[in-house]
């Protein structure tokens, strides 16, 4: 969500930066892809965030995307970036508690020498033959 010191650029303005017509800021709104600030008298203010995500907007829809699967996209990264947040502090309290103990936990150990099981090859049958 935007903040007001954060936005700052007038949806004429944003428009013109990332080469839009304002008309498509407004149905990109509609249909939930971008979220602008609005001031107490309703008018929409756009941040840099906001510009860098309408540029990927521009971007997918140029490489055919249509508007569903882009706010599928938008979802998917919003839900890989809060994922990787997690996976970042559970290392970090990882590395914290294993400090603690003077060295890597004996789990962590037996996971780093445990060695990949190769799988068996697959006998599949030809088609064609």
């Amino acid at each position: 969500m935007n903040t007001a010191k954060d936005a700052v650029y007038m949806i004429s303005v944003a428009a013109e930066l990332v080469g839009m017509h304002p008309q498509t800021l407004r149905v990109y709104e509609r249909k939930g892809l971008v979220d602008p600030y609005r001031t107490p008298g309703g008018t929409r203010r756009y941040s840099q965030a906001d510009l860098e995500r309408l540029l990927l907007i521009q971007n997918l829809s140029n490489a055919g995307v249509n508007l569903e699967g882009i706010k599928r996209i938008l979802l998917l990264e919003i839900d890989n970036r809060r994922l990787r947040n997690q996976v970042d502090r559970l290392r970090r309290l990882l590395e914290d508690a294993e400090n603690r103990r003077g060295g890597p936990s004996r789990t962590l150990i037996q996971m780093r020498a445990t060695k990949k099981r190769q799988l068996p090859a697959i006998r599949r049958e030809d088609p064609f033959g």
